[in-house]
């Protein structure tokens, strides 16, 4: 019987699938040199002749989705949401797991407060489908002294109205990755407006951070298919697949000009990262 190969399945030709697939094959190449590793995108995926103990890696949230439909196969899921991964079809036990693109909320916190240390007040403002990010939120941060206010955007509750009622006290704005609140045509509103109260927005993407939060905790591609490749490493090795999870490898952005222009002393990228870590290791 042939050897297993694993098959890196993109849901498009997006230029992070791109990246988080090319740093997933250059690490199975380094680890797993004689295992073939597949590089195809969904629609391919058919006329490719898979065996059972074959495992694939799924890129993006389209693929998890087609893929979660093919019982049998082992399935790492990498580059989509919790929300995501948790709407897909059950899966036999053992058989799948993830590597969320999210940022749990306690790297999220430790990250407001290695950088914004004077500050004790966090605003949130969200929709429906981010209810248990603010559970989490709300039940994690008494214990690092910080308060949460919380207004839901809904048709009752427009996204400038939310923003007033969380913003009315001296506050840090979490943006919370639900794209129905904070998206292309939104974003600009919600920093100028948080602007306005001179308050630090704190995103979740470089790109939120380039547009003017103060900075941001996230996961690269490159990071996500770096870690989706060794779970797959030592699943071939033997070891079971592991509980879906948060990633392992972060990065931190920050915008200096809008600290400044807030009067914040922002540390630097590496002493974020740095603190951040040291308070995951003690845990």
């Amino acid at each position: 019987m042939a050897a297993p190969s694993i098959y890196l399945v993109l849901s498009g030709d997006a230029e992070a699938y791109q990246r988080t697939a090319q740093t997933a094959a250059d690490t199975l190449q380094a680890s797993l040199p004689g295992v073939e590793t597949i590089r195809t995108d969904i629609d391919s995926l058919d006329t490719q002749t898979l065996q059972a103990d074959d495992v694939l890696i799924s890129i993006g949230t389209r693929a998890a989705q087609v893929l979660s439909q093919r019982p049998g196969q082992r399935l790492i899921c990498s580059l989509l949401t919790e929300q995501s991964y948790n709407a897909l079809p059950p899966a036999t036990p053992g058989q799948r797991t993830a590597v969320f693109i999210d940022q749990p909320v306690s790297r999220q916190l430790a990250l407001i407060r290695a950088g914004l240390p004077e500050w004790s007040r966090i605003a949130i403002v969200h929709g429906a489908e981010s209810r248990d990010f603010v559970k989490d939120i709300n039940a994690a941060a008494p214990a690092l002294g910080l308060t949460v206010s919380a207004a839901k955007v809904s048709s009752n509750q427009t996204l400038y109205n939310a923003l007033q009622a969380v913003l009315a006290s001296p506050s840090v704005l979490l943006a919370v990755p639900d794209p129905n609140v904070f998206n292309n045509f939104t974003i600009q509103n919600v920093l100028l407006t948080a602007y306005r109260h001179r308050s630090p927005v704190v995103g979740f993407s470089p790109a939120y951070v380039r547009a003017g939060a103060v900075m941001a905790v996230y996961s690269s591609p490159e990071q996500m298919g770096r870690q989706a490749a060794e779970i797959a490493v030592q699943n071939l090795l033997g070891g079971p697949l592991p509980e879906a999870r948060h990633p392992a490898y972060f990065s931190v952005s920050v915008n200096p000009h809008v600290a400044r222009s807030l009067s914040i002393d922002l540390p630097d990228t590496a002493t974020l990262e740095a603190l951040i870590r040291r308070q995951e290791s003690a845990r």
